[in-house]
C-alpha cells in the first residue's frame, strides 16, 4: 500500500498541471481574440463643467472635454472649447451637458436676459406673491398660466377673476428690492419677480392686467397643452350673494297738485263784490 502513493501522488499531480495548462491556454486564447478586434474610435465634445445659466457669457473654465464613441457624436457639437469663449448661453445646462450650436445665442450677442429672448418675443417681468402665487416653486423653463383679478370700475360690484395668458415660458426668476415709496431711500422688502416670454399683443394683455387688477400665476405640467374656456369666475358665481347689491333707485319726487283753473263767478252783495270759484 505504501509503494502505491507515490504513484497515486504523481498522477494526480500531472492531472493538475495538464488542467492548469489547459486554463492557460483559454486564457492566451480570449485574449488574443480580443486583441483583433477593431479599437473604439472616440472624438473629443465639449461639454459644461458646471451648472450654467440661461444669458451665460461661456470663458473656458465653465467646459470641460470628454471623449465620445464616433458612432453617437450627437449633432452641433464642438471639439475645443477655447473657440467657445464669449459665446451666450439660450437656456441653462447642467454639469455634464453636451454643449450644442442649438443652444447658442449667435457669436456676437451679448450677454444677459436679451440672448435668451427668441426673435418676435418680448421678456416682462412681473411681481409674484409667493403665498398666493407659485414665487417659491416656479424655475426656469416652466410653463405658467397668468391669472387676472379684477375689482374696480364696471366690476367694482362684481369682481371677477379670469385666465388672461396660458402656456406662457418662465425665462428667469429673481428678487428685487422694493424701497419706500415716500423716502425712496429704505429698502422696504424683498420681493419675488418672474421674466416671462411673451409676444407683443400678449405683453400689452399682461400690462392691463396688471394695471387694472391684480396678477398671479399658475404652474402648469411641462406636457399639458390644453387650453381653458376662459369664461373666468364672478363674486357673484363663486359665493351667491356675496356680490354687493346696487343702491336701490331713488323714489321718484311727487308732482305737486295742479291748481285747477275752474269757472270764476262774480257775487255782488249790495255794496260788497266777491269771487267764487266753480
Amino acid at each position: 500500500m505504501k509503494s502505491k502513493a507515490p504513484l497515486i501522488f504523481l498522477v494526480l499531480s500531472v492531472l493538475l498541471a495538464g488542467l492548469a495548462a489547459w486554463g492557460a491556454h483559454r486564457w492566451m486564447s480570449a485574449q488574443a481574440s480580443l486583441d483583433k478586434r477593431p479599437l473604439l474610435q472616440q472624438a473629443p465634445v465639449v461639454v459644461a463643467a458646471r451648472v450654467l445659466p440661461a444669458g451665460h457669457k461661456l470663458q473656458a473654465a465653465d467646459l470641460a472635454v470628454q471623449q465620445w464613441p464616433v458612432a453617437n457624436l450627437p449633432e452641433g457639437r464642438f471639439a475645443q472649447r477655447e473657440r467657445m469663449a464669449g459665446r451666450v448661453l439660450k437656456g441653462p445646462l447642467f454639469k455634464g451637458e453636451v454643449v450644442l450650436a442649438s443652444k447658442l445665442a449667435p457669436p456676437g450677442a451679448a450677454g444677459g436676459l436679451s440672448a435668451v429672448v427668441p426673435q418676435g418675443y418680448r421678456a416682462m417681468t412681473v411681481r409674484v406673491n409667493e403665498v398666493i402665487g407659485v414665487g417659491g416653486f416656479v424655475q426656469p423653463g416652466d410653463r405658467v398660466d397668468v391669472l387676472a383679478t379684477l375689482g374696480q370700475g364696471s366690476f367694482r360690484n362684481d369682481p371677477v377673476s379670469a385666465t388672461v395668458l396660458e402656456n406662457i415660458p418662465v425665462l428667469s426668476v429673481g428678487e428685487k428690492v422694493e424701497r419706500d415709496a415716500k423716502s425712496g431711500k429704505a429698502p422696504a422688502q424683498k420681493v419675488k419677480v418672474v421674466t416671462l416670454q411673451l409676444k407683443p399683443e400678449q405683453a400689452e394683455t399682461l400690462a392691463l392686467a396688471s394695471n387694472e387688477g391684480r396678477v398671479v400665476l399658475s404652474l402648469r405640467n411641462q406636457m399639458d397643452r390644453a387650453g381653458g374656456d376662459g369664461r373666468g369666475v364672478r363674486l357673484s358665481g363663486l359665493a351667491p350673494g356675496a356680490a354687493a347689491k346696487p343702491a336701490a333707485p331713488k323714489p321718484a319726487a311727487a308732482k305737486p297738485a295742479g291748481t285747477g283753473q275752474g269757472v270764476v263767478v262774480e257775487l255782488i252783495k249790495g255794496v260788497k263784490r266777491s269771487q267764487q270759484n266753480l
